[in-house]
């Protein structure tokens, strides 16, 4: 069964193994961090340890799992940050975490960029699709006062795939081949998509006829 980061006890006990890992913490000074995507380059200001609501410590998929959630972040900033691949032991995930929050920890007091000139980006198969945090505030406020079907949403992002790849998952080079007018409408897309909190779309396999 998949780890539920949402479900009331799991929650609770992430909230008390935050507290007490923060009194685990290590000295990073010196240490750096590698951005491997443009979502975490323009994430990571707002990974504050000072936001964090919870240490979710789990096995799953083979391996231990160590995810840090943070709360009251903007719209398209992911609320959560993890172990990128299963480690062996509890003890090893533990490790990974408590130095995950001791470099968030480092963040806390640092003034954040201005929203206006910030970028958030769109995970579009294996492609980032960048989305103006200005732009995409206003879409937020559009949102409150609609009533839209997340799966509507995602029908007419997979229909404006299949018009730029034929079907296949979107790429850079696909993507960059695509026709302006195809682009530009794929790119508001995205924006009322993570207006309405969907974050990514994630290419599953060819679309089947009358199925959704």
């Amino acid at each position: 069964m998949k780890y539920n980061h949402r479900n009331p006890q799991n929650r609770t006990r992430a909230a008390a193994l935050l507290r007490q890992l923060k009194g685990q913490l290590v000295d990073v000074t010196g240490a750096t961090v590698t951005a491997v995507s443009n979502t975490a380059a323009s994430s990571e200001a707002h990974w504050q340890l000072s936001k964090a609501s919870g240490v979710h410590v789990y096995q799953q998929d083979g391996g231990w799992h160590a995810d840090l959630v943070f709360k009251d972040l903007p719209v398209g900033v992911p609320s959560v940050i993890g172990t990128p691949e299963p480690v062996a032991t509890r003890a090893e995930a533990i490790e990974s975490v408590v130095r995950m929050m001791s470099i968030c920890a480092q963040r806390d007091g640092v003034p954040l960029p201005a929203p206006a000139g910030e970028m958030r980006w769109f995970r579009f198969d294996e492609h980032e699709v960048p989305i103006h945090a200005g732009l995409l505030a206003d879409y937020v406020e559009q949102a409150k006062g609609l009533n839209t079907n997340p799966d509507d949403l995602i029908e007419d992002l997979e229909a404006i795939r299949l018009e730029i790849t034929g079907g296949s998952p979107v790429t850079a080079m696909e993507w960059d081949a695509a026709d302006f007018d195809t682009r530009y409408h794929a790119i508001k897309l995205c924006h009322i998509a993570m207006a309405n909190g969907i974050m990514e779309l994630t290419y599953s396999g060819p679309a089947t006829p009358g199925l959704h």
